[in-house]
């Protein structure tokens, strides 16, 4: 349609819906000033706005009034597309099939209220971002605008939560050669506790022939300052995520992030506790919630906890460690991410060492290992030169005269005395090369004696999945996280599930502490088992099978039409790049019991009795070999074959 076309048609229209002699609300005079006006406007707010990311802009129109005012559409978006054809890329809605992503960027031509709600109440947030940008121009052509009918479309936008939205139309009060466009918004959240309270309110007068002041802020953010007004949030006590307190009190590391985006975008925070006894709660199943049309509501009725109350719009957002995945991505909108969780199995400390044990410690395995084999070498040298009976070979390797060579070996390994000395340079060689290597090893052992004995040291844990199965472990777990447990059939066939509340885990953690659940296994989250350690230190510390079954990245869920999420992730983003989490996180955990046993620092405290209880075995064991061999020598007088032995281990 040309410029003529638009006048010829504009004038008939004058003459056929003249204006009310009452004095009643006055006719849109239609004209070709008015019409690229309207386009200038629109123009001007696309190329501002619309072209940041390079996202494909949606159109979306509907007349429902009369064939002029469709026509007049057609003509402000012939103009717009040609005048922005070169920076903005347009895409017609179409019901064919579903946008790869959910669009942002909006522009909807309407005629009028009817056709606003019939186009809007259409939209499915999983294909338009209601946190976007939307532009309604407003055409109606030879027909009232009811006063109300602003508030009526800011009222149903604020009930699907589309905030960044203006209503261009034209000033019904000025019937002058320069009409002029006005462009109207609303704010949810005003001073004065005006929260929630939808009121049309004028954003800029663009009048023809004017320049176009680009200081006007088109969109404005009207979140950034919500004015004190209230923010839901459902949550639930999870040390060290959120600590609620019996006086409404909140903490805990997501308890503090709430705090600084309650101080920073000036809210006050309302909690709701989910009253049916879950937690994080079901999420409704996939295919359910896509075969209906409203789906938050819809999967309603098979949620539960927080869940629940998200989907039922009860609350704003909700947080208590609550995993992103993609089941509840279908129903909820996410947050980015602020902490990754560490899922882990916590352990009850390994069996304590007895004082016997203690005496073996000042060696590792493999320095036994090798000073037994010296041990063993040098008796079946011993023994190889008694078995030849070769009186010249026994005088060359350990001397003429001495009779109980192996009686000398043990006695030097010791500490003790040789009663005869051998003659020969050779034996004294091997003497002395045993004595040298003696002293070397029993100082070194007696040096880490000392210490060995007054450290109070435990077994390690067991450290892997397989361990915990093969010493036939029992698994515990909340019902919250079983969806984690799925791929591992070997804690599936033994596990416990513990009622969705902190009370049990508590209890669970107690007793891994106390080591009173010598063979439980508890699947939970790393700083779980921190916090317990920072906090319940005097019964005792709880360690973790050194594996991370499960990573879970961490954030706030939100209503899918929820307009907080983009504002909210713009201060976590903060929050998070300037080191605030990690530093929250260091008043609730201690990690230091995970790093190993500290380096023990030897007092000069003398040894007790109870240090000594494995000194006193040892000597308690070799008394009663001696007495054994007493008894054995008495006993050879009436065995012959006895006697026998006896006499050929002391012969020379």
């Amino acid at each position: 349609m040309n410029r003529w076309t638009i006048l010829l048609l504009a004038a008939g229209l004058r003459e056929c819906c003249p204006e009310d002699s009452n004095g009643g609300m006055k006719r849109l005079v239609v004209r070709e000033t008015v019409g690229n006006h309207f386009s200038e406007v629109i123009v001007n707010a696309l190329t501002r706005y619309y072209v940041q990311n390079h996202s494909s802009t949606q159109v979306m129109r509907l007349s429902t009034v009369s064939d002029g005012t469709y026509d007049l559409q057609s003509d402000i978006m012939d103009e717009v597309m040609q005048r922005t054809s070169r920076s903005i890329a347009y895409e017609f809605r179409s019901a064919l099939g579903p946008s790869r992503r959910p669009r942002i960027f909006n522009i909807a031509f309407i005629d009028g209220y009817g056709a606003f709600e019939q186009l809007f109440r259409s939209l499915d947030p999983a294909e338009n971002d209601f946190a976007g940008y939307y532009l309604i121009v407003l055409t109606a052509y030879g027909r009232r605008i009811a006063p109300d009918t602003l508030a009526r479309i800011f009222a149903l936008l604020w009930t699907m939560n589309v905030i960044n939205v203006n209503i261009v139309s034209a000033d019904l009060e000025d019937q002058s050669r320069w009409q002029s466009v006005l462009m109207h918004t609303y704010y949810p959240y005003r001073a004065g506790g005006n929260c929630e309270r939808i009121v049309p309110h004028l954003l800029h007068r663009f009048r023809k022939g004017q320049r176009l002041d680009r200081s006007v802020e088109l969109f404005p953010s009207k979140l950034s300052n919500l004015h004190g007004c209230p923010v839901t949030v459902g949550t639930f006590h999870l040390p060290p995520y959120m600590l609620l307190t019996p006086a409404g009190r909140y903490g805990g590391l997501e308890g503090d992030l709430l705090r600084a985006l309650s101080r920073k975008l000036n809210f006050t925070v309302r909690l709701v506790v989910p009253d049916d006894g879950e937690l994080w709660g079901r999420t409704p199943s996939p295919s359910v919630v896509v075969a209906d049309a409203n789906r938050t509501r819809g999967g309603a009725s098979s949620a539960s906890g927080c869940v629940r109350l998200v989907l039922t719009e009860r609350v704003n957002l909700t947080l208590g460690r609550f995993a992103i995945r993609g089941d509840r991505n279908l129903v909820m909108k996410s947050s980015r991410s602020y902490y990754t969780v560490r899922m882990v199995l916590a352990v009850p400390a390994g069996r304590e060492y007895t004082p016997f044990e203690k005496l073996f410690r000042p060696f590792s395995r493999s320095v036994w290992v090798l000073v037994t084999l010296y041990l063993l070498a040098g008796m079946v040298v011993i023994g190889t030169v008694q078995l030849l009976h070769r009186p010249a070979v026994r005088d060359f390797v350990y001397g003429r005269g001495v009779s109980t060579p192996v009686l000398n070996l043990l006695s030097v390994l010791f500490g003790g005395a040789v009663v005869q000395l051998p003659m020969r340079n050779f034996a004294r060689t091997l003497l002395f090369l045993w004595m040298y290597y003696c002293l070397v090893v029993r100082t070194c052992y007696q040096g880490s004696l000392y210490e060995y004995l007054q450290e109070r040291k435990n077994f390690s844990p067991l450290q892997t999945v397989d361990a915990l199965v093969r010493n036939d472990y029992r698994f515990y777990s909340l019902h919250g996280t079983s969806l984690y447990l799925e791929q591992m059939p070997q804690i599936l066939s033994r596990i416990t599930w513990l009622p969705d509340d902190d009370a049990s885990v508590d209890r669970l953690l107690t007793e891994l502490a106390t080591r009173q659940a010598l063979t439980s296994a508890l699947f939970i989250d790393l700083e779980r088992v921190a916090y317990h350690n920072r906090f319940y230190v005097r019964g005792g510390l709880v360690y973790i099978a050194n594996v991370v079954l499960v990573r879970l990245p961490i954030g706030i869920y939100y209503p899918k039409k929820s307009c907080l999420a983009n504002r909210f992730d713009h201060e976590l983003d903060r929050l998070r790049t300037s080191g605030y989490v990690s530093y929250r996180l260091g008043h609730y955990l201690n990690y230091d019991a995970f790093k190993g046993p500290a380096d023990y620092q030897p007092l000069p405290t003398p040894l007790t009795t109870d240090q000594l209880v494995g000194c006193y075995e040892t000597l308690f064991g070799l008394l009663l070999v001696a007495t054994g061999l007493l008894l054995l020598e008495l006993a050879s007088r009436w065995f012959v074959s006895l006697r026998q032995l006896l006499t050929f281990l002391q012969a020379e």
